[in-house]
C-alpha cells in the first residue's frame, strides 16, 4: 500500500508542482531614447586568476566609469559572480578570479570587421611574447552577439594561435557550434531544442489555429522554421504568413514595405518573431510598433531590449508574450551594485539597467494591484516592493560561464598539485588542451540548484517561463510570469498557465 501511494504520489507531481509554484513579477523602466546604433554589438571580458584575496573594492574601482552604456550590465554580472565565487572556500583556494573593464570593451561589428582588416595588414602588431603570471591560458568571454564573438576570436587567434579558450553568452547559434572550426569555443546559452513545442503549447492552449511568422532569412531561421512547421501541422495550425527578412540592410530596405503591407493586411493577431535581436529583424520590429501594428507578438527574452525601445499603443489589442529559459532566482544582485555606490547606482538607476523582481503572488493584493491598476502604480510603490535584480539569459550566461571555469581551473590547480609532472605539459598551446579537455567534461549544479553541462554534443531538454509584457504610459514596463513549459512532465501535462495573471486588453483571448 505503501509503494502504491508513493507512485501515485509520483504521478501527481506535475500537478503537485503547479500548486507550489507562483508567477514572478518585474519591472523596470523604458529607455528615454531609441539605439539603433547599438544593433550589433559585442563586448569582450578576460577572466583570469591572481594569488591572493580579492574583494568588492577591486570590483568597484574597476567598474567606476563616468558613461556606463547599455551592456555596462554584463560586466555588472560578470563582477558580481565572480565576487561569488571568490568568496566559496570550496572553490579556487588561494586564488581569485579578476578582469579588466574599460569603456571599449564593446564594439558594434562594422568597427570590429574594420579593425580585423586594419590588424590583418599591420605586419609586427602584435607582440611575440606575453607575460602574465599564472597564465594556463588565454580565457575570453564575448557576447551578445554571435558575430562579433566569431571576429574577436579571428582576431586572437592572429596573435595567440591555439593558445585561446572562448565562452560566449547571449542566444545561440549553429555558426558558432561548428566544433571543427571552433574547437576552444564553448556557448552557454541552451539550444533551445524545446522552444518550439513550448510555443506550440502556448499556441494550441488559446486555439490559436491561425499565426504569422517573422523569422531571420538565414540557417538559423530556416532551421526554426522548419521545425515549427512540422509541429503546427502535428496539430492542424496553419501559417497565415511567413516573412523572412534579409540579413543585409540594403535589400531588406528595398522590401521593408513589402514586408509591413503583407503583416498588416493578415487578419491573423498571433505572430511569432524569431532570430537575432540585433539584426534588420529588429529594425522591421520597431518600425511596425512605430506604426501601431495591433498584434499579439511571441518573441524570445532576448528580444526585452528591442521591445524596451519603443512605446506600445496601449488603446490597442497588442500583446507581448517572451519566452525565458526556466532557472531560479539569484538573490543580493542588487544589494551588490548599490553597496558599491549608493548614491549612483540608486533604485531608478538600476531600473533603467536591468528587471527588477517584485514581490508578487497570485493571491495577494500586490498581484491584484498590479493586474488592475498597472497604468497608474508608482515607482515609489514598486520600490518598496522590489528584493532584488533579476537575470535575464545573458546576464545568466556569464553567471553559468563563470562558475564553469571556476570548476574547471580549480581541477587543473589540483592536477597540478597533486602530480606537477603529469600537468605541465610542453609545447605550443599545452595548457589550453589540458584546459579544454577538463572543460568538456565539467558537470555542476550551481548555487541556484540548475545543473550545468558544458559537454556540447549532449541536447538537454530547457524548461521556459513563459512572461507577458504590460507597460504604463508613465514610463514603466511590467513582466509578469504567466506560465511554464517543462517537457519532464508527463505529456499534455508540460505546459501550466497562471490565468489570473493574464491581462487580455480585448477582455478575451481570440
Amino acid at each position: 500500500m505503501l509503494i502504491l501511494g508513493f507512485l501515485l504520489l509520483l504521478l501527481n507531481i506535475p500537478i503537485l508542482l503547479a500548486s507550489l509554484m507562483h508567477p514572478k513579477c518585474f519591472w523596470k523602466i523604458k529607455q528615454s531614447e531609441d539605439k539603433d546604433g547599438d544593433l550589433k554589438t559585442g563586448c569582450v571580458f578576460f577572466p583570469r586568476t591572481v594569488q591572493w584575496p580579492v574583494d568588492k573594492k577591486y570590483f568597484n574601482q574597476i567598474l567606476n566609469i563616468q558613461k556606463p552604456s547599455e551592456n555596462y550590465k554584463f560586466a555588472v554580472a560578470l563582477a558580481f559572480t565572480m565576487d561569488e565565487v571568490n568568496r566559496n572556500p570550496d572553490l579556487l583556494p588561494n586564488k581569485s578570479l579578476v578582469f579588466d573593464y574599460y569603456e571599449y570593451n564593446c564594439f558594434n561589428v562594422p568597427q570590429l570587421y574594420s579593425h580585423s582588416r586594419n590588424l590583418g595588414q599591420e605586419a609586427g602588431f602584435f607582440p611575440n611574447y606575453y607575460c602574465e603570471e599564472n597564465i594556463i591560458c588565454i580565457l575570453m568571454l564575448t557576447g551578445p552577439n554571435w558575430e562579433a564573438s566569431a571576429i574577436f576570436l579571428s582576431l586572437m587567434e592572429l596573435w595567440k594561435p591555439q593558445q585561446v579558450i572562448q565562452l560566449t553568452y547571449g542566444q545561440f547559434h549553429p555558426i558558432l557550434s561548428d566544433h571543427e572550426k571552433f574547437p576552444y569555443l564553448y556557448q552557454i546559452a541552451p539550444k533551445h531544442t524545446s522552444l518550439v513545442l513550448a510555443m506550440v503549447s502556448v499556441i494550441l492552449y488559446f486555439s490559436w489555429n491561425w499565426v504569422g511568422l517573422v523569422i531571420s532569412d538565414n540557417d538559423h531561421g530556416s532551421h526554426f522554421l522548419s521545425y515549427l512547421r512540422r509541429e503546427l501541422e502535428k496539430n492542424t495550425v496553419c501559417f497565415a504568413f511567413v516573412n523572412m527578412i534579409p540579413i543585409n540592410m540594403q535589400l531588406y530596405m528595398s522590401r521593408a514595405e513589402l514586408y509591413y503591407n503583407r503583416i498588416k493586411a493578415s487578419s491573423t493577431k498571433v505572430v511569432i518573431i524569431y532570430g537575432d535581436s540585433d539584426s534588420t529583424l529588429a529594425v522591421s520590429f520597431q518600425m511596425w510598433e512605430s506604426r501601431g501594428l495591433q498584434k499579439i507578438w511571441v518573441i524570445t527574452s532576448q528580444w526585452d531590449v528591442t521591445t524596451n525601445k519603443r512605446d506600445f499603443m496601449l488603446d490597442s489589442s497588442h500583446m507581448t508574450l517572451a519566452f525565458t529559459q526556466h532557472h531560479g532566482e539569484i538573490s543580493g544582485f542588487k544589494n551588490f551594485v548599490q553597496t558599491m555606490n549608493p548614491l549612483k547606482y540608486t533604485d531608478e538607476y538600476l531600473a533603467r539597467l536591468q528587471w527588477m523582481n517584485f514581490k508578487c503572488e497570485v493571491s495577494t493584493s500586490n498581484c491584484k494591484t498590479l493586474r488592475n491598476y498597472s497604468s497608474d502604480v508608482s515607482m515609489e510603490w514598486l520600490v518598496i516592493r522590489t528584493f532584488d535584480m533579476a537575470f535575464n539569459d545573458g546576464l545568466y550566461d556569464i553567471y553559468n560561464a563563470v562558475y564553469a571555469l571556476a570548476h574547471a581551473l580549480h581541477e587543473i590547480f589540483l592536477q597540478q598539485v597533486e602530480n606537477p609532472t603529469k600537468v605541465s605539459g610542453k609545447g605550443h598551446g599545452s595548457s589550453c588542451l589540458k584546459l579544454n579537455a577538463l572543460l568538456k567534461k565539467t558537470q555542476f549544479t550551481n548555487p541556484i540548484g540548475h545543473r550545468v553541462n558544458m559537454n556540447q554534443k549532449e541536447e538537454l531538454q530547457e524548461e521556459y517561463d513563459i512572461f507577458q509584457i504590460w507597460n504604463s504610459p508613465h514610463g514603466l514596463r511590467f513582466k509578469v510570469n504567466i506560465g511554464k513549459y517543462s517537457p519532464y512532465f508527463p505529456h499534455d501535462q508540460e505546459f501550466h498557465v497562471y490565468e489570473e495573471m493574464i491581462k487580455w486588453t480585448t477582455g478575451n483571448t481570440q
